[in-house]
């Protein structure tokens, strides 16, 4: 009786412990198109008693399921979530799972605002991303034009502009820095961005940071960043090539054409571009080539340039790999500073500006990545950077750079904190007949920080600090000392917020100190261009300001429509500005760059992006406006600043404006797509740049022109049919034939056509 007794009792609680019975689930979280492991994806069980764990540095996960458990949800940051149903089996299971990257727009992730994977919507700086889509559609060869498609970025005869922080300086200085990869890519002395350098066959996505991030990135960063990221090697390999032919039409004041004669062809432009992706065991390969030759509808101004790289990345282990990524680029081009005339010269160059040259550029890129034991990520970069022009105008140039840095990336995931510590060097040299022959140098060293702490998964604070030490060492001529040693310190710091008020609604704030040290090129360039000079200034200063935002991300899911509005409103001051200004130096007139002083620029923008899926009808949508007012502080104290700025065409503008800024400017860009047709159209409207420099619109008719043609609206259309293999496309840029001049004394290009073909295989 006592056994059945004992039994009885015993019975529920064996019932209730088989109930409760474990099993084990492992396995490997990779991406389902390169076959990476994913870092950090969170595993969680859909049972009543949710399970949950996360992936490791190689992407395995191990997770304790009970019986009831009827599946799993893995998420990633970016990525589609994953949902699968499982069935107890009375045995341990492994699953490996490949996850698809996010086709929701407001999934987007960007590094260029804290170093490390982050969702665009929680950002707390506004970022602008552009994906190899709208590259391929617009059939673009520079990556600069397109980048003129992005709201509150303009670009001016090659120098980046975002939201008014920067105006015109020719061939010297940049308040946006450009990144390859998160390495710099501009010119070591001269500090502008090269564009010709971008691999345009291999783009995987544009990140556009826009406002100060010099704690971050140093002191090219005042304005911004433009950080490229190129393509990776894909479990499948891959090879796409690329060919276009573009011919420009007669412009709109037949006066101006200079060509169609038996001895003068019609300007014209064509390109040939390629592209390999393939994993060779634990070696992945991506190698791209690139030509372009172009006679262009500028009289005399050609460019013949041929580009080849590769990007090499070797796993050692799931925790250490080595990539490698380097670039040739060769050029051969003729161009002019600015026209003869605004009538029929406008096409045809002032001969005293004409330079022509070759440059042969190269760089290598090793970067080690390793996780240790607890997940942290030590990230080490170096680059080699050489340059070579040769000029027939006594302007030869000659540099070489050498860039460290040593970035650690870690998660307190316990207290919700982030954070980025790192340190970098960057050490350039610079022979050149611009410089006098002097022999130059720049040294620039640096340590930051970056913390993001979480609260409460609603409101994420960005805390950022920099401290910069730049140099320019002793210039020797001979055995003269002509310039003595230039160094400083300087230390900048950066806040931001971002709150989640509702499930797609996100508010944010910021603030950012810049600083800017002088380029080698500002402070002692020496030459001519055609009637003037251009003057050296060893005593130019630092720039330093701040940018301050707030705005409000609007998360749009509706039906087939997915996408987000975005509002800001932002300041930027900067004290101590650096601008190339014509007037009597040392007893000579020419230009030099000089402290003008502080500035204001107060504004607003709005940007829409977006796509809409119906059936096989597919809208991609990308529109913005931005609203600058800007001025000099000290505009009323400063004669030799009013003399130095043009009078407004416009009698009722004010004449305390930056110079070379536009007030308003609108950006549309549309494709529909429906099964393999596309049809797209993009315009842009830009208002009248109110005032430049004072001598430069004396030049040339150009302030005459400037009278008669004020802003200007131009518009685009492309049309494309995917065969599957080969795509072709056709585009009429300028299609209403506007004539116009971004910047002054240099008409932009009038209608032309271009045929693209892409074979994909």
């Amino acid at each position: 009786m006592k056994r059945l007794i004992l039994t009885a009792l015993a019975l529920p609680i064996c019932f209730a412990i088989l109930s409760a019975q474990t099993y084990n689930l492992s396995g490997k979280i990779t991406d389902a198109v390169t076959g990476d492991p994913l870092i950090g994806a969170t595993i969680r069980s859909s049972g009543q008693n949710s399970q949950g764990t996360i992936s490791d540095v190689d992407g395995s996960f191990s997770i304790d399921l009970q019986q009831e458990d009827t599946g799993i949800i893995v998420d990633y940051l970016g990525y589609e979530d994953y949902i699968l149903a499982i069935n107890y089996e009375g045995r341990d299971q492994v699953l490996d799972i490949a996850l698809t990257l996010s086709k929701v727009i407001l999934e987007t992730t960007t590094i260029t605002g804290s170093r490390y994977e982050k969702s665009l919507a929680k950002s707390a700086v506004s970022i602008n991303v552009i994906k190899p889509k709208l590259l391929e559609s617009t059939n673009t060869t520079k990556v600069d034009k397109l980048l003129d498609k992005i709201p509150g970025v303009q670009i001016i005869d090659g120098q980046a502009n975002i939201r008014g922080g920067s105006g015109y300086s020719y061939g010297a200085g940049s308040r946006v820095l450009l990144l390859i990869d998160d390495v710099p890519a501009f010119q070591a002395d001269a500090g502008r961005p090269l564009w010709d350098d971008i691999p345009v066959e291999n783009i995987s996505q544009i990140e556009v940071l826009k406002g100060a991030s010099s704690a971050l990135y140093g002191s090219a960063a005042l304005n911004g960043i433009i950080n490229i990221r190129t393509g990776y090697a894909t479990s499948v390999p891959s090879t796409k090539v690329s060919s276009s032919f573009t011919s420009y039409l007669s412009p709109a004041d037949s006066r101006k054409q200079w060509w169609g004669s038996a001895e003068e062809t019609s300007p014209h432009r064509y390109h040939l571009g390629a592209v390999h992706k393939q994993k060779f065991g634990a070696l992945d390969v991506v190698a791209a080539g690139f030509y372009e030759n172009t006679k262009s509808y500028y009289r005399a101004v050609f460019k013949e340039k041929y580009r080849l790289s590769a990007n090499l990345k070797y796993r050692f282990s799931d925790r250490i790999n080595l990539a490698i990524n380097t670039m040739y680029n060769y050029k051969n081009d003729g161009n002019y500073l600015l026209w003869a005339d605004a009538r029929s010269g406008a096409y045809t160059g002032w001969e005293g500006t004409y330079t022509a040259g070759t440059t042969k550029r190269y760089y290598i890129d090793p970067q080690l990545t390793i996780y240790d034991k607890k997940n942290n990520k030590h990230k080490l970069i170096t680059r080699f950077y050489e340059l070579n022009n040769t000029s027939v105008t006594n302007q030869a140039t000659s540099s070489e750079n050498f860039f460290l840095e040593y970035q650690f990336t870690s998660k307190l995931r316990n207290l919700g904190i982030e954070y980025t510590l790192g340190s970098s060097g960057y050490f350039a040299s610079s022979q050149s007949e611009l410089y006098g022959n002097l022999d130059l140098g720049s040294n620039n060293m640096a340590a930051y920080g970056q913390l993001e702490k979480t609260f409460k998964e609603k409101l994420t604070v960005t805390l950022g600090t920099r401290y910069e030490y730049n140099q320019h060492p002793e210039v020797s001529a001979g055995d003269t000392l002509p310039y003595p040693e230039d160094a400083e310190g300087r230390l900048v710091s950066r806040i931001g917020l971002n709150y989640q008020l509702a499930e797609f609604t996100n508010l944010r704030g910021s603030w950012g100190q810049g600083y800017r040290f002088p380029t080698l090129a500002e402070k002692f360039v020496s030459t001519d261009l055609g009637s003037f000079l251009v003057i050296p200034n060893p005593e130019l200063e630092s720039e330093t300001g701040w940018t301050a935002e707030l705005g409000i991300k609007q998360g749009i899911k509706l039906g087939g429509w997915q996408g987000f509005v975005d509002v800001a409103v932002f300041r930027s001051e900067y004290n101590n500005m650096m601008e190339f200004t014509f007037g009597q130096f040392a007893g000579q007139s020419g230009f030099q760059s000089q402290n003008v002083g502080n500035t204001l620029i107060n504004g607003a923008e709005l940007n829409l992006i977006g796509r809409s899926k119906i059936d096989q009808l597919q809208l991609d949508l990308l529109l913005g406006y931005t609203f600058l007012d800007s001025s000099y502080k000290d505009f009323d104290t400063n004669d030799n600043l009013r003399a130095s700025i043009s009078v407004p065409t416009d009698p009722t503008a004010d004449r305390n404006t930056l110079k070379y800024r536009n007030k308003h400017n609108f950006k549309f860009d549309a494709e529909l797509t429906r099964s393999n047709i596309s049809l797209g159209i993009s315009a842009n409207y830009t208002s009248p740049m109110i005032t430049i420099d004072q001598f430069l619109s004396l030049l040339n008719e150009i302030n005459q022109y400037r009278e008669a043609n004020g802003g200007y609206f131009r518009t685009d259309v492309r049309m494309g049919y995917d065969f599957g293999v080969v795509k072709v496309s056709v585009l009429a840029e300028n299609l209403l034939n506007e004539e116009y001049a971004i910047r002054p004394g240099i008409l932009e290009a009038p209608r032309n056509l271009s045929v693209r073909a892409e074979l994909d295989f």
